[in-house]
């Protein structure tokens, strides 16, 4: 199956390809867009059930949604990139880095987890439930406070209708069918297996991963490298220039 895509920049700039957060889209992605153009081939994929993405088949899990995202950059010609991943799109992102690992450059896990405990997969059951009852209206601006610092929230209301408008554009299914999946992750012991050049990034505030814990597990990642952003958990939308010029920097081997 191939999924939506969307490529800006020189046709023959180094690959960038950016997996988004749960409840989003490519759009996400925009500040990046301006951003990095210049200097990459920026790509956003619209992951499964998500943006312009039709659903995967039920039970689909992350090594699906990460074949998908490898499927649809084959059919456009990109076989070799670095891979950018924020929040869900880091863990499958993790699984396109693990099932697909020759193709890989370097690869950033940004504001996400490898493991979801069993009180937080607790949680995400109940917003399946919610979602599944109510619908997607149910999640805004719950993940909007989850997602933001206060101050960034007060201060950028235009920034936080985009992301609100995002959210509420989510199939109830394509939420539902990612919630599922996080709800169930354990990447944990398949972390010593990526071999490519890794950057863990966090946001300092962000209560979702919390810093400690994405520490934690780079640690198992033997070529990994940890930072963290002045931000919550989208930090890059919250702190947009400091998050484009780091993982440019990483990607071009600085």
């Amino acid at each position: 199956m191939t999924l939506a895509i969307h490529i800006d920049g020189p046709a023959g700039a180094p690959p960038l390809v950016f997996l988004h957060a749960i409840a989003t889209s490519a759009a996400l992605w925009r500040p990046q867009v301006e951003q990095l153009s210049q200097r990459f081939r920026v790509v956003r994929v619209d992951l499964p059930g998500h943006g312009a993405s039709a659903l995967l088949p039920e039970g689909a899990g992350f090594a699906d949604y990460a074949d998908a995202v490898a499927e649809t950059l084959s059919t456009h010609g990109i076989d070799r990139f670095s891979l950018v991943g924020m929040s869900f799109g880091a863990m499958v992102a993790m699984q396109v880095a693990l099932r697909h690992a020759a193709r890989v450059e370097r690869l950033v896990l940004a504001c996400c987890a490898a493991r979801t405990p069993p009180p937080v997969a607790a949680m995400w059951h109940e917003r399946i439930a919610m979602v599944e009852r109510e619908g997607i209206e149910t999640q805004v601006e719950t993940s909007l406070d989850r997602w933001f610092t206060p101050d960034f929230a007060a201060a950028s209301p235009q920034t936080l209708d985009g992301v609100r408008g995002m959210i509420r554009q989510t199939p109830a299914a394509g939420f539902v069918a990612a919630a599922r999946i996080i709800a169930t992750l354990d990447h944990m012991a398949l972390l010593p297996k990526l071999a490519m050049p890794c950057l863990v990034l966090a946001g300092a505030e962000d209560k979702a991963a919390a810093p400690a814990m994405m520490q934690d597990f780079a640690a198992h990642i033997p070529t990994a490298r940890f930072a963290t952003l002045p931000a919550a958990h989208l930090a890059n939308v919250e702190a947009p220039g400091a998050f484009g010029e780091t993982i440019a920097r990483f990607v071009e081997g600085q």
